[in-house]
């Protein structure tokens, strides 16, 4: 039985992931398809050719990392790699909460040194050579500083938390209390997200006073849409790519714009930009992202338990005794993925409808032309593609490609 079932969870893993690199394999050749019609003067035909060199040296870095990270899995998963560390970490405490830490934090030191050198060289030498990078290297090893010093402080202690919830309460009463663990950190990173944690790695400062703010405030109370503040972030700091967000939710709503959109596009673009984003709230698409999120939790964390709970899994994979759950955790995250990819279908299908309804939105109330041109400034100053294949947009994408945004707001 054993046996059977490593034998079964091995080819799962294998099938998911060559699966991803096929959907990877297709849209790379989509890239030289013919581009359609209204998306033509996005590029020029200089402008088109460097960013068709930029896109395939990405996805050839991609490509390399990935194939990489997979053999490393499956040869760890093969040879018993990750059963002889969870081992090791169980011999270190009694401890279910440190040997979940060890574990975890050893695989997490592993991929932080792994990832390092790739991330590095797509900075300063893939960003750089298309002229979108514009972080020092000072800016980089702090970045990367003070993402370990979070994730080890936030992450490390909700892994702590939930192992000392499923292993200290007996029966089913512990997933309602990681459920409500876990709602409490998502809803609070997502209130304190702009206001507190932002600031560590971008200035923040108000939009100056002048006819945008203005316009941007009028048209909010137009809506009845109360807007607290409206921040300009330093993205320029690190990147030449243009965005804007809203963050937060009732009276913790804050709007986040570039630098770098505000020197690209044109009043009237930053104003459509931004209705699309009101448009969000006003459809509740920001309630609905967090109920989704609240389902997809509830549905991981129920497999997780179900996952956990049957023996002959873990011994199946080469580890005995007591239950680990840090080893179990990585288990269910690779074993899984095909869970995780089917949940992350279904948001993106729901994502990309409510795309569609703020586009219309910020074209009827704004301006059809100016949503329009946002769009292609955005697509062309970020280095979109512009044919994407249609499987891996069905996989990926949050948004429609523009060529299909574009012919939506044509209709309004």
């Amino acid at each position: 039985m054993e046996q059977t079932l490593f034998i079964i969870f091995v080819i799962l893993i294998v099938l998911h992931n060559l699966f991803h690199f096929f959907a990877d394999v297709l849209n790379d050749k989509a890239r030289t398809r013919p581009v359609p019609e209204n998306v033509k003067d996005v590029y020029d035909t200089e402008g088109y050719k460097k960013w068709l060199a930029y896109s395939q040296e990405k996805s050839r870095l991609g490509l390399i990392q990935g194939v990489i990270t997979f053999v490393f899995v499956v040869a760890m998963i093969l040879f018993g790699g990750f059963a002889w560390l969870a081992e090791w970490s169980r011999g270190l405490t009694e401890s279910a909460v440190l040997e979940t830490l060890i574990f975890l934090g050893v695989l997490f030191a592993l991929a932080t040194v792994f990832n390092l050198p790739f991330k590095y060289y797509d900075t300063f030498s893939i960003e750089n050579r298309y002229g979108f990078n514009r972080a020092t290297k000072k800016t980089f090893v702090t970045d990367r500083i003070k993402g370990i010093i979070l994730t080890v402080l936030f992450g490390g202690g909700l892994l702590a938390a939930v192992t000392a919830i499923f292993t200290s309460i007996e029966g089913r009463l512990a997933l309602p209390i990681v459920f409500g663990v876990l709602l409490v950190v998502f809803l609070f990173i997502n209130v304190t997200l702009v206001p507190v944690w932002l600031p560590l790695f971008n200035k923040l400062t108000p939009l100056e006073d002048g006819d945008l703010k203005q316009r941007i405030e009028d048209f909010a109370k137009s809506q009845q849409y109360e807007i607290r503040k409206i921040s300009v972030m330093d993205a320029s700091r690190r990147s030449s790519k243009l965005n804007a967000f809203f963050s937060g939710f009732g009276r913790f709503k804050n709007v986040v714009l570039f630098d770098t959109l505000l020197e690209k596009l044109s009043d009237d673009e930053v104003l459509a930009v931004l209705a699309h984003e009101i448009a969000h709230a006003k459809h509740k698409d920001v309630l609905r992202n967090i109920i989704l999120s609240m389902v997809n939790f509830a549905i991981l964390l129920g497999l997780f338990y179900a996952f956990i709970a049957i023996d002959v899994v873990q011994a199946s994979f080469g580890l005995e005794g007591a239950t680990h759950i840090g080893f179990m955790l990585l288990l269910f995250m690779v074993v899984f993925g095909p869970v995780s990819t089917l949940i992350g279908i279904a948001n993106n299908a729901f994502s990309r409808k409510a795309e569609f309804k703020a586009d219309r939105f910020a074209a009827k109330h704004i301006d059809k032309t100016a949503m329009q041109t946002s769009l292609k400034v955005l697509s062309r100053e970020n280095f979109s593609q512009l044919t994407p294949h249609p499987l891996y947009v069905f996989l990926y994408y949050s948004h429609p490609p523009v060529n299909e945004r574009i012919s939506a707001i044509e209709s309004v």
